[in-house]
Order: C-alpha cells, then structure tokens, then sequence
C-alpha cells in the first residue's frame, strides 16, 4: 500500500516526500511519522494557515515559540531536554538536531550501520511520544517531567522491540545500559532462526 502511495504522492506533488518504514515500530507510528515529514500533523502553524481561527499559534508546551512541526518536536525547549536525555542514553555527544537530520541521514551517520536502524526507530518513537505529550497539555492540561518521558521511551522502545520477531531474547539491563550488545544478541537469534532444523 506504501509503494502505492508513493507512486502518486510522489508523481503528483512536488514536494512529496518518499514514504520510509521500519518495521521495528508499531504502524501508527510509520503513519505518524509519514505526516509529520508532509506537515500534515495539527499544529497551530498548520491550523492557522488553513483559516482555523486560534487564540494563539504559539506552542502550548513552551510558549517559547510558534508551534510548527519542526518546533514541538525540536525545537521546543521540552523537546531539547527529552532530546538530550535520549542522545546521553544512547551515548551520543553531539547538539540537538532537527527533522530533516533525522531522515536526510545527516545526524544517522553517527551510529553505524548495524545501530542506524535501531536508532532510528528510537527516534521516531521519541517523535511519537512528544507529540502525545503536546496534546496531553492541549485537551488534558497535563504535561509530563522530562525523566518521565524519557523512561515510557526506553520502555516502549523495549516493549515494541521484545515483542517483534527474533527479538523476544531483548533484555532490559542491556537495552538500557549496552545497545551494542543489545544489537550482538540480535545478530545471534537471527543465525539461529536461519539455521535448518536438526
């Protein structure tokens, strides 16, 4: 169905973007992700430039700016903090990044190749679960601690990662602590789900 789509998203409109999977996430985050990078997400920048008439267009989680796609999930002061925390998780020593860096494979040639795809599902769900808090603060009045947020995306990472196939063998202690091991132990179960039975 992906294919699909890009056949005549991309044929049709200039500024298509090519769909990109990873079938370490759950769908509706691929879905969530596929709108985010076509600004097709209900932001208050989006909204206003359609005609909806807003009391304000700044963001709802900083009013430190305007709410844009690239702001709630980047450039929002919240979204730095939870960005740094991941980046510190994941041992990288580098600035806070933004959307296009993610998919255009500027910041991803920091992890190697056997990482990239782990990292970036790590990254999308970060994606996912800042926009869930946005809108926890817009319909709920509610917003969540930083260390929070940062541990419902270590452990829904985990949980996604456990229950795909030849992942169920995922430890916590080393998907916390060590993703290179994390990666080994992945290498392993997939030789052994490719060896013929005995």
């Amino acid at each position: 169905m992906s294919k699909l789509i890009d056949s005549i998203t991309l044929v049709r409109e200039n500024s298509a973007v090519e769909t990109l999977r990873n079938r370490l996430v759950p769908k509706k985050v691929e879905i969530f992700i596929w709108r985010a990078r076509r600004g097709r997400i209900p932001v208050r920048l989006e909204l206003d430039k359609r005609g909806i008439d807003l009391h304000s267009v700044r963001c709802p989680v900083c009013d430190g700016g305007i709410e844009s796609v690239e702001h709630i999930l980047f450039s929002c002061q919240f979204a730095q903090d939870v960005w740094l925390k991941v980046l510190n998780w994941w041992g990288y020593n580098t600035s806070i990044f933004g959307f296009d860096d993610i998919f255009n494979g500027t910041f991803g040639s920091l992890a190697t190749d056997n990482k990239k795809f782990l990292w970036q599902a790590v990254c999308w769900i970060v994606c996912y679960l800042l926009w869930k808090n946005r809108n926890e603060k817009v319909f709920k009045n509610k917003i969540r601690a930083v260390p929070s947020l940062n541990l419902e995306i270590q452990t829904l990472s985990f949980d996604w990662l456990s229950r795909r196939q030849n992942w169920h063998k995922l430890e916590w202690h080393n998907w916390i602590k060590n993703r290179e091991n994390c990666r080994k132990a992945k290498e392993a179960a997939d030789k052994d789900s490719r060896k013929p039975p005995a």
